[in-house]
Parts: C-alpha cells; structure tokens; sequence
C-alpha cells in the first residue's frame, strides 16, 4: 500500500509538473525552430532570392521544424507525465514517443504542403524521418541523463538528510540515557539519608527533605526543558550544595559567586551539578575534615565558562580522581554532542590543593543549538561523527 502511495503522489507531483513545464518547453522549441531556420536567410540571400521570397521560405521552414519539435516536446512531456520514475515503462516509452511525434509531424507537414499529392519521393521523406528521429533521439537522451543525474542527487540528499535525521534522535536518546544515570543515585543516597535522619535526628531530617523538595522544584523542569540556562543551572547546583551541606554538616562549606550575565545564556543541564558532585565524592570525602567548593563564573564576547573548585585530594591516578569518572564522560559526551569542538571541559591542580574543573562553551554556539532544541530542529550533521564518537567513548567507561 505504501509503494502504491508513493506511485501515486509521484504521478500527481508530475501532472502538476507537467502543466508547468510543457509552456516552457514548447517556447524552447519555437527559439530553436527560429535558430535552425534563419539559416535560410543567409541561403536565400546568395541566391539572390527577393526579400518576399526569403521571408516566406523562412517562415515555412519555422513552422515546419516548430511543428516537428513542438510534437516532440509534447510526446516527452506526456512520458514525464505518465510514468514520471525512471524504468522499463518509462524506457520504453520514450523512444516509442520521439518515432511517434516524428513521423505525425511529419505526415502534418506532407498534408500542409501537398494536400492530396503528389508527395516528395520516398528516399527524401526517408531521410528527412531518419534526421528527425536521430536529432530528436539525441536530445531526449541528453534530457534524461540530465534529468537522471538530478534525481539522483536529490536521492542521495534524502537519503542523506533521513540518515542525519536518525544519528541525531539516536543521539538525543543516548544523551537522555547518560543524563539518567545522573540522578537516580544522588535520589537514592539522599532519600537513604533523609531516612537515617528521620529516625536519628528528625529535625535535620525534615531540614533535608526541604531541601530536596527545592532541589527538584529547580531541577525538574529544567530537565524537560533539555537545555536550561545558566542561572537556572546554577539555582540547582544551589539547592544542591544545601543538600550536601545537611548530609556533611561541617565537612561542607561553598560558595557560589552572585554575578550573572544578562540575558543569561543557555547552558547544558546537569553540568555544574555533576562538577560539584564529583568534587565532593573524590576531592573533599577522602579527607577526613571535608573541605570548600567554590563556583565561579566567566564570561567573554564569544565564550562563557564555569568553574568548579575544591581544596580536596586533587587529581590522583588511581584514586579515582584522574578525570576518567563517569560523570565527567557524561560531561563530555553532552558538550560534544551538543556543541562539538565548541566546549571543553579541563581539569587542572588547584593551589595550593584540590582540582579545578572548568567547562567553556560558545556563546554565539550555545544560542544557535537553544534555538535549534526550541524549534524542535535537529543538530548541524557536522557535529554527528564527533558526538557519536564521544558517546562511544563515554558509554565505553561507563560499561
């Protein structure tokens, strides 16, 4: 049924086509017929045939050679009509047209010009047929391997776009997976906590629950929204931070710098989320007295950047903290994803002690994919072998 469908929307598209085109194409004919016949002119001229003389050979030899093209021009038009896709009907029938259109032209012009005889002898008529039938073929098949040739490139830019279509939602899906491996387990440790509390200490129990009921009142519709903004992004890492500070007591202390660019410019979610997480998990829990994370915020004309500080264990191969950790592969995959070469993610040595993780992105980049994820349009396909590979790469640690 569906092959049905498509045969029928394509015989429709060409009778539409078709309408249009055959004016144009019979306009061609007529400048044609007019090129080839002002050959006469010059001919009469050196036989000083009469002014009178020339123009009505001129004009009959026009109309002659109009009448021939315009049938030609019309049987092709009718096959481009009738079986519009490229196969054996259609191959078929396109010669069968030019023969057919040529040889009635030409019995046309015979009645025009003799009426009822007598006629040219046949040798001439034979020749003049063969001729015909010979230019005619000539131009139609030129006309098909041009038309072919178009076809079939918009064949390969169809197929081009549905394959780009396909990485990208394979993309999105891969980046909702990574993003859901965030959450659950911060959800269940904090609920396991808010449990124990409840039982040891119910009024810091009840302290917590607060906060993560403000917590997800700021996270939730931010990860619907799938690209939240960076004040959105860093009222979440508040909130937080102010579950942490509850779980940790004094082990905990941060600070969030309050500047904030105006308009504030799209960031990815979970960034600075998963920067804090994994500095308190590998930089200020290995230490027995805790520590202080900081978040900073930078901003140039063309970028704007997020720093994540802690005084903690910094980096140390082994220990997990050399950068290889699952939440930082999902750092990674979701900027070269979303941004490709246009965000990094770096770590370095904090001083005296600790790591500093900074993310940067492109503002002028940032704006164009918000815009892209707001219409619902799919990511440029020059970033689909970049971010595919990152995701491979990420999901290869993550396994």
């Amino acid at each position: 049924m569906q092959a049905v469908s498509a045969h029928n929307d394509d015989y429709a598209a060409s009778t539409s086509a078709g309408a249009k085109v055959w004016p144009k194409r019979i306009l061609l004919a007529a400048g044609v017929s007019l090129l080839l016949s002002s050959q006469l002119i010059v001919q009469s001229s050196l036989l000083e045939f009469s002014i009178g003389e020339m123009l009505e050979s001129t004009a009959l030899y026009f109309f002659d050679i109009l009448l021939v093209a315009g049938m030609m021009v019309s049987a092709v038009t009718l096959v481009d009509t009738r079986w519009p896709v490229s196969g054996f009907a259609r191959n078929a029938a396109l010669p069968v047209a030019v023969v057919a259109s040529v040889l009635t032209g030409m019995a046309i012009e015979m009645v025009f010009h003799y009426g009822a005889g007598p006629y040219p002898p046949e040798n001439y008529l034979l020749g003049e047929s063969v001729r015909w039938i010979a230019m005619g073929g000539a131009v139609t098949l030129i006309y098909e391997t041009i038309r072919r040739h178009h076809r079939l490139k918009e064949r390969l830019q169809q197929a081009e776009l549905r394959h780009t279509i396909v990485d990208n939602e394979m993309i999105a899906t891969r980046l909702k997976i990574i993003e859901a491996q965030i959450e659950p387990h911060f959800l269940f440790n904090t609920l396991a906590t808010v449990k124990r509390l409840y039982r040891t200490e119910p009024v810091d129990g009840a302290r917590m629950m607060d906060r993560l009921a403000e917590y997800l009142e700021a996270a939730l519709p931010q990860m619907r929204d799938g690209l939240p903004t960076l004040t959105s992004e860093r009222q979440q890492a508040r909130a937080y931070l102010d579950i942490m500070k509850v779980r940790l007591g004094s082990r905990l202390e941060f600070a969030i710098d309050s500047s904030d660019p105006l308009p504030s410019p799209p960031f990815p979610a979970m960034t600075i989320v998963t920067l804090i997480e994994n500095a308190i998990k590998h930089g200020l829990n290995p230490l027995p007295d805790g520590g202080r994370v900081e978040i900073e915020v930078f901003e140039t004309a063309d970028t704007i950047a997020v720093e994540v500080r802690d005084n903690g264990v910094g980096l140390q191969a082994g220990a997990g903290t050399s950068g290889t950790g699952i939440g930082l592969a999902n750092i990674r995959s979701r900027l070269a994803a979303l941004y490709g070469d246009h965000a990094t993610l770096v770590l370095r040595q904090n001083e005296p002690q600790g790591l500093i993780a900074r993310v940067e992105v492109s503002k002028r980049v940032a704006q164009d994919v918000a815009a892209q994820l707001t219409a619902g349009v799919v990511a440029p396909a020059r970033r689909l072998s970049q971010s595919a590979a990152a995701l491979t790469e990420a999901e290869s640690w993550t396994a």
